[in-house]
């Protein structure tokens, strides 16, 4: 169900029109009671809710929009969630057929796991970056009346997106299994491959939300982007067939360490490269530093653009 204009409810949480945003609840005496924790200030947000309950309210309103996103990103479709398994699915199966017509190395690893197991988090990072792209305009009518952390809908676009990210990660620990390829206390790096990813796809979709809701150019050009950026990035391909003087500008992208990191723990049962890991973090950092600041700048505006 859309936003309504007049309020949001969801998971206990609402949010009124009088340009302020508040958790709903109940006092000692059972009356209702709308805790206005945030205001306008010259078109940017300002958090006026006690410290202690920032954070709260704030993932209540992200779980909600997540919750949101996922139950209506397949709705209507005929294949529901089996989209999530198709995407890497099919990118594989072509991937695959390039194969035989040219000489791709794959480490000595099956090119089907090979490929697949960087497919996953890349078809993330795309998919993720694709949605927060039009993520401001799409909640134009939130925006222009609630007060609220304009930051949140990217943010929830890249989290909603983790859903397809575990469902593509079951047909790859079927194939973990079918190839009997053994498991390691390697499989303890995941987690942070994980936060990593996805840092980088909220770094990157948040500054083509901002830009995007000025100049819809940026919506319409990130797939080509994404495209470019595959090229770029050794899904296809192993780091290992990147000429070794191009190596070190090769891994400034921070796609490379994640990347790599996935096919060293799950397919070689060994640690991630961490020169490619630690460029990839830092690289991110760089990205958020640049990123978020214009995203808060440009917020200021998208009630009157939008």
């Amino acid at each position: 169900m859309p936003f309504s204009p007049s309020f949001i409810k969801r998971g206990g949480g609402i949010f009124d029109s009088d340009r302020t945003f508040g958790t709903h609840h109940r006092d000692t005496n059972g009356a209702s009671n709308l805790a206005k924790v945030g205001l306008l200030n010259r078109g940017s947000y300002v958090n006026i809710s006690p410290k202690s309950q920032r954070w709260s309210r704030f993932a209540s309103l992200l779980y909600a929009l997540v919750v949101r996103d996922i139950t209506s990103r397949y709705r209507r479709s005929s294949l529901g969630m089996w989209w999530a398994f198709l995407q890497p699915l099919i990118l594989m199966l072509l991937f695959n057929m390039l194969r035989g017509f040219v000489n791709i190395p794959s480490d000595g690893i099956p090119y089907v796991l090979f490929s697949y197991a960087a497919l996953v988090p890349w078809t993330f990072f795309t998919n993720a970056v694709a949605a927060c792209g039009p993520s401001i305009t799409t909640n134009a009518e939130v925006i222009k009346k609630i007060a609220l952390p304009r930051e949140v809908f990217p943010l929830a676009s890249v989290t909603s997106t983790l859903f397809d990210f575990a469902m593509s990660g079951i047909i790859l620990a079927g194939m973990l299994v079918w190839f009997k390829i053994p498991m390691s206390l390697q499989l303890l790096w995941l987690p942070l491959l994980i936060v990593l990813m996805t840092a980088i796809s909220f770094a990157v979709g948040i500054l083509l939300a901002g830009l995007g809701t000025f100049r819809r150019d940026f919506i319409f050009a990130t797939p080509f982007l994404t495209q470019a950026w595959l090229f770029a990035t050794p899904v296809i391909y192993p780091l290992s067939s990147v000429p070794e003087q191009w190596r070190s500008y090769y891994m400034l992208n921070p796609m490379v360490g994640v990347i790599e990191g996935f096919r060293n723990i799950l397919l070689k049962s060994s640690a991630p490269d961490l020169d490619a890991l630690g460029l990839s973090i830092l690289t991110t950092f760089l990205l958020l530093a640049i990123s978020w600041p214009i995203f808060r700048r440009l917020s200021g505006y998208f009630a009157d653009v939008l």
